[in-house]
């Protein structure tokens, strides 16, 4: 596989002996779509600036998933930004340069039909209540840290503590434990990628069975 060079590397060599690659996923945060480019790069630390350079370039708005491969795994790599790049829109991470590490349980979970079926209806009593929902992922964001999280809402640490029982409930999973945050998390991050239309398409539909 010959491909293009990613924006701004026009006059990197692109010998068919190069020796490896970095393929880079490019999406622009509220657009529709992405774009796949990719350049020479010697090692992973190579591709990764070269992604932090495409970052830079296309502005505040933009994720960049980014994947290294020898030469001959090329294919391997485009997969993996596109896998990343599914990841963090789903999940509604912000800007900035995602590599696969960055949502590996995720990408896991995805990629297991059965998996991703069971926890995505285990969350469904919560992402069917907005304060649930709005409270979890605070909860998430906040690394456990209730306290930060009841600041992020602006509601008092009883009612976080209030709803964060009540999800306990439904779910059968303590979000202030970190093994049931643990699971909450990668339940959300199902629930909400079965929704993205490439992955449920590839596993059969099972969004709509969540």
């Amino acid at each position: 596989m010959q491909p293009r060079l990613a924006p701004g590397f026009a006059s990197t060599s692109t010998s068919t002996s190069t020796s490896a690659w970095a393929a880079f996923g490019i999406q622009t945060i509220g657009r529709i779509g992405h774009v796949l480019d990719a350049a020479p790069a010697e090692d992973p630390q190579r591709a990764l600036w070269l992604a932090l350079k495409i970052r830079e370039s296309r502005g505040d708005q933009v994720r960049v998933a980014v994947a290294w491969r020898p030469g001959e795994d090329l294919d391997g790599a485009v997969r993996e930004v596109e896998d990343v790049l599914k990841a963090v829109s789903a999940l509604k991470r912000g800007p900035g340069v995602y590599r696969l590490d960055d949502v590996a349980v995720e990408c896991a979970v995805a990629n297991s039909p059965e998996v991703s079926r069971h926890l995505a209806k285990l969350i469904v009593p919560v992402v069917t209540q907005p304060d649930l929902l709005k409270t979890l992922e605070a909860l998430i964001a906040a690394d456990g840290n209730r306290a930060r999280a009841a600041c992020e809402l602006i509601i008092h640490r009883s009612t976080i503590d209030y709803r964060l029982r009540r999800i306990e409930y439904l779910t059968g999973h303590s979000p202030t434990q970190v093994r049931g945050l643990q699971t909450l998390c990668s339940a959300l991050a199902a629930y909400a990628m079965l929704r993205v239309p490439e992955y449920a398409g590839a596993r059969g539909s099972a969004g709509a069975e969540a």
